[in-house]
């Protein structure tokens, strides 16, 4: 087995050889037409060796062939659909998961990829074959139940999630160098007045009752301000939102991009897809893509139809490493668009593996002309004088000041009591001016039965109260709000002087900016980072083949 599998590399290795010849140099016809007949010499034997070579690949790669099954019967018992094979699998790019959705994929490694259409809506590529890497998959979707969630996979391998975020209604959550982002990089876009600007390892996802925003980065630059120059790596956008009439959703991704005064210098391997449903009309699905451009206008590299955004341009290398170019699929109100695929050692309808490079798709469907819930009709339904985003009941937190917890799909507008507890008025009673705070005048209110830091005064006289104030956070830091601590019965800071300073603008935690567990996310996230360009470099045939 194991002679056979340093086989299985050798050929591998001189697949990637011939992949990585400049198509450009091929530019006399009677060049090409002799690579052409030299792969034909070789067909019959590579076609005869191609089912000896997949087997044990398959073997080595599909162990829980048995588990696969059983997500495959999963799914299909989730969304009523059967999965079946498609006759065109380089051409029919799957969709991931039959929900209502938007996704972005920057780049997928596909070992013997599965033909079966649509396959499963994991991010992290579990239930897709399985897909053994995938790299910066940011999809926002729409649940069975109707709510709304937000994913981005930064990394994973053979099905396991490395590192990722997911977001539910009223959440927003940050990859894992945010504190550096926050802490280092933005305080330098902000001291050189925005002429130096950069983000590193973005994965940035907010879901609200009507929908879900995610945005994935490797890096960003923008230097000189806004008319200077801009440069993006590996990006990836998934959305979907809904209002009362309308339904959308989008995907895209790009592999690299460079602008100059806000007009495309050069891109390499975009593509999106956006899908929008209205009530008493037809969906509208637009897929669209291109492997490289200079100056907004395509280059053929390495084809003609590659650089216009040809659907489904077929080059490469026959059975060897056949390519397909903009490889799109459109159904109803659901499609997929793929930049750029690789196929290694194609025969038939079976491939030994596939790389994909910018990947988008986005499915869609018209809200419902009847039965809409109490907090999305348009009625006061419980004779409060509000109505549906205006009305505390239709909000998970009680407050109508806050639309990231508005949902559309409560089905009683009725606002729900706030429950007893230390810094709450009287039990079952509302908090009456829709704050996140119990300040007086609430109803039940009375003093002496509220904490400081949810009083709604400036006890300690630092001229911030509450959650402003640096003293009513664990750590001392008042822009956290994960920190904050509405039972603290003190609003004294907990941490050194700096008489005469405002709170707000001090850090007083104690604890160094940058350190523990923050170095761990750091050199996980390069080593991230470090991989997907590797992958992205050897996509591209810059790197020579492992020795």
């Amino acid at each position: 087995m194991r002679e056979r599998k340093t086989g299985i590399t050798a050929l591998l290795t001189g697949v990637a050889v011939l992949w990585a010849l400049p198509t450009a140099s091929l530019s006399q016809e009677g060049d090409l037409e002799r690579v052409r007949k030299a792969v034909d010499a070789a067909t019959g034997q590579v076609e005869r060796t191609v089912s000896t070579a997949v087997a044990p690949v398959r073997r080595a790669t599909r162990p829980a062939g048995q588990a696969v099954g059983k997500t495959s019967a999963a799914l299909r018992r989730a969304t009523g659909q059967d999965r079946a094979p498609t006759a065109t699998p380089t051409t029919d790019p799957p969709l991931h998961g039959t929900n209502n959705h938007g996704q972005g994929t920057v780049a997928v490694t596909d070992i013997n990829p599965t033909n079966e259409r649509p396959v499963g809506g994991s991010t992290d590529g579990s239930d897709a074959g399985p897909e053994e890497v995938v790299v910066g998959r940011a999809r926002g979707e729409q649940q069975a139940d109707g709510s709304y969630r937000g994913r981005i996979t930064i990394a994973a391998l053979l099905g396991q999630e490395v590192a990722g975020v997911t977001t539910t209604n009223g959440q927003t959550q940050n990859g894992p160098l945010q504190p550096v982002q926050t802490g280092v990089l933005d305080p330098l876009c902000n001291g050189t007045a925005q002429q130096v600007c950069l983000s590193v390892l973005r994965a940035d996802s907010t879901t609200t009752g009507t929908g879900s925003t995610n945005d994935f980065a490797t890096a960003r630059a923008q230097l000189g301000g806004a008319e200077g120059i801009g440069v993006g790596a590996a990006e990836s956008q998934g959305t979907i939102n809904q209002d009362a009439n309308c339904q959308t959703s989008s995907g895209t991704s790009r592999a690299a991009n460079v602008s100059s005064g806000g007009a495309a210098v050069a891109d390499a391997a975009n593509s999106s897809s956006t899908s929008r449903s209205c009530r008493g009309q037809q969906p509208v699905v637009t897929n669209t893509s291109q492997v490289i451009a200079l100056g907004g206008t395509g280059v053929p590299i390495p084809a003609p139809g590659c650089a216009d955004g040809t659907p489904d341009t077929e080059t490469g290398v026959p059975t060897l490493a056949p390519i397909v170019c903009n490889a799109d699929t459109i159904a109803g109100a659901a499609g997929v668009r793929e930049a750029l695929d690789v196929f290694v050692l194609q025969v038939g309808g079976t491939s030994l593996t596939k790389l994909t490079t910018a990947a988008s798709e986005s499915m869609s469907t018209a809200p419902p002309e009847t039965s809409r819930a109490a907090c999305s009709d348009g009625a006061d339904n419980d004779g409060d004088g509000r109505v549906d985003a205006a009305d505390p009941g239709c909000h998970t937190d009680g407050n109508a000041g806050n639309p990231g917890s508005f949902d559309p799909n409560d089905t009683s507008e009725v606002d729900a009591p706030r429950p007893a507890g230390p810094g709450t008025p009287t039990a079952g009673a509302p908090n009456d001016d829709g704050d996140d705070d119990d300040n007086a005048g609430d109803a039940g209110a009375g003093a002496g039965d509220r904490a400081q830091c949810a009083d709604g005064r400036d006890n300690d006289g630092d001229g911030v109260s509450d959650r402003r104030d640096p003293g009513c956070h664990t750590d001392g830091n008042a822009s956290n709000p994960a920190s904050f601590d509405p039972d603290d019965d003190s609003e004294a800071n907990g941490g050194g002087g700096n008489a005469g300073v405002q709170d707000a603008d001090v850090d007083r935690s104690g604890a160094l900016p940058f350190t523990g567990t923050n170095v761990v996310s750091l050199a996980l996230a390069g080593l991230l980072m470090l991989a997907g360009g590797l992958l992205l470099r050897r996509q591209a045939g810059v790197l020579p083949p492992r020795r």
